[in-house]
């Protein structure tokens, strides 16, 4: 089998700068050596700097990923040290500068290895499964909306109306630690994963979602999940990847 991934990321209609931002990086030696991997991170703080929280953790998230320096034992260990260091460098970078004060950002990742998907994230960006027509979320939201309906005191129903919902309870780079939640899961032909930002599912009801995620290629789905946003207004920056897994050689179509 093969994974196969694309992305895209808009502005959406109503903001003045996009503060996602997202990376795929599956092709070149360092993919050889060290595996492919996909990210999507949705930066918050005032002025430019969600943007600059987003934009660093990718490229310190992808430059350590890449890295031959970096060992682990496994999977799981590497891709928390990777994280951990995104976060360190955003962190550091947000006491910089009093312009900068205050940033962070979201993270959601997903990397293949050996015929396992593993995803980890931290906030709100989410990473879902669609598989044999089921559509699953395989991430939980870090929102005090989240811890609400986990402690039993709000209906998930609800859960799109209430301010909580954008309320993070954890982020990369607001603080010198961070905590990252992370779930293994079997790579299965015809499998079909999507990454993306609260500009994507806060936007898009889930039966949307779930339809505008079936047929196409990766880029071409990707493309039509965040015009599927703007076409619900485009309240916010919207990102989406969208990752295949194909029989070796195969096209999903």
């Amino acid at each position: 089998m093969r994974v196969i991934g694309a992305g895209w990321s808009d502005i959406g209609l109503q903001r003045h700068t996009n503060e996602d931002s997202f990376a795929v990086v599956q092709e070149g030696k360092d993919v050889e050596r060290q595996g492919a991997c996909y990210v999507v991170c949705d930066g918050l703080g005032g002025a430019r700097a969600g943007e600059v929280a987003s934009r660093t953790a990718v490229e310190t998230f992808v430059a350590a990923w890449s890295s031959q320096e970096l060992s682990a034992e496994d999977t799981r260990q590497r891709l928390r040290l990777v994280v951990h260091e995104a976060n360190a460098i955003v962190y550091r970078l947000s006491l910089s500068s009093e312009d900068l004060s205050g940033m962070g950002t979201t993270l959601v990742a997903f990397v293949p290895h050996a015929e396992r998907a593993y995803v980890c994230n931290v906030g709100d960006s989410r990473c879902y499964r669609l598989r044999g027509g089921v559509m699953t979320q395989l991430t939980e939201d870090h929102t005090m909306a989240a811890d609400m309906i986990r402690q039993g005191l709000l209906d998930p129903a609800y859960a799109r109306t209430v301010s909580e919902r954008n309320i993070l309870t954890r982020a990369v780079g607001t603080a010198a630690r961070v905590e990252v939640d992370l779930v293994s899961d079997e790579l299965i032909v015809g499998d079909r994963y999507l990454l993306c930002s609260d500009g994507l599912w806060g936007t898009v009801s889930e039966s949307e979602l779930k339809a505008g995620m079936a047929g196409g290629s990766p880029d071409e789905t990707a493309h039509r999940l965040v015009d599927l946003a703007n076409s619900c207004g485009g309240p916010d920056n919207c990102t989406a990847i969208v990752v295949d897994v194909q029989e070796t050689g195969g096209f999903a179509g």
